[in-house]
């Protein structure tokens, strides 16, 4: 993702963060300057999808529609769940609204920006890495993760949830690809087909689904509307200044940024939204995850 970097990740205070034999690499952390701006600069409290019921597609309507889809996901923690890892947990928004309700919350996530964040607004332990490689010190009821899994290879994602939560719930909420999906649209995601064969393969047992991709692609409708009112024209400005003043420059510049050019036509299909529908599903599962 562009504005990320990785820099070595210090040895945490909670948990222990290992590296994992299987694919051996250094603990590391990424800072993220992309979350980081949608926060600071847009304003977002929670940086996934919303669950949309006729907003008008306005940054304020994504925002009544963000916070639809957390409090909607908190209806799907069973009873007698206590203590819940907010795996992925961005700001601490999710986690706020969870200790609010009563739970408690650990954040985790390989952002230190989140760390800061977390600390400040949440104050419950944070545990700064990557899920795969963590160790937990305790076994939490509840792992939750949304629109984090699928940054997780799927070899390490559910005996990392089955370390943290033996006996307990998994609940995602996240994309997944389907019917064939080719390109740009393979890129993100795990394969829903794939994904459930391996939670089957673990133990984990399947005990709730919903399909809501209807009412979570409106956010791509509204990002498409942003491409169109601001960026497209910004981009057309510039290249019509330079044009104008360096025109010597033009084929130069556009053969050094080819790639920036090629991301910025990948974008356009990931907020189709119609796209979306053909190729992906957004679901929530829970699953009982074995002893």
């Amino acid at each position: 993702m562009k504005g990320i970097k990785e820099v070595v990740c210090p040895a945490p205070r909670q948990g222990i963060l290992r590296r994992l034999t299987a694919r051996p690499s250094p603990r590391r952390v990424k800072v993220s300057t992309t979350l980081r701006f949608y926060h600071e600069v847009v304003g977002l409290d929670h940086l996934h999808y919303g669950l949309w019921n006729g907003e008008p597609l306005t940054l304020e309507g994504l925002k009544i529609a963000q916070d639809r889809f957390t409090r909607n996901l908190l209806q799907w923690i069973p009873e007698g769940v206590e203590s819940v890892l907010d795996v992925g947990c961005g700001i601490g928004s999710t986690a706020l609204i969870l200790a609010e309700q009563g739970y408690h919350v650990e954040g985790l996530s390989p952002d230190p920006y989140h760390q800061n964040a977390f600390s400040t607004r949440v104050g419950t332990p944070f545990h700064l890495g990557r899920f795969q490689e963590f160790h937990p010190p305790r076994a939490y009821d509840l792992v939750l993760m949304s629109e984090s899994a699928q940054y997780v290879w799927l070899d390490s994602l559910f005996p990392a949830v089955a370390r943290a939560t033996p006996g307990g719930h998994f609940l995602v909420a996240d994309y997944f690809i389907s019917n064939g999906a080719r390109g740009v649209l393979a890129k993100s995601g795990h394969s829903l087909e794939e994904f459930l064969a391996t939670a089957e393969a673990a133990g984990f047992t399947l005990t709730r689904r919903e399909n809501i991709t209807e009412q979570v692609t409106p956010t791509l409708d509204l990002a498409h509307s942003w491409l169109e009112r601001y960026v497209d024209p910004c981009l057309s400005i510039i290249a019509d200044h330079a044009e104008r003043k360096r025109p010597w420059l033009t084929k130069p510049l556009r053969w050094l940024f080819r790639r920036q050019l090629e991301k910025a036509k990948e974008m356009r299909q990931l907020v189709d939204s119609e796209m979306f529908r053909l190729h992906k599903q957004y679901l929530i599962l829970r699953f009982k995850v074995p002893d």
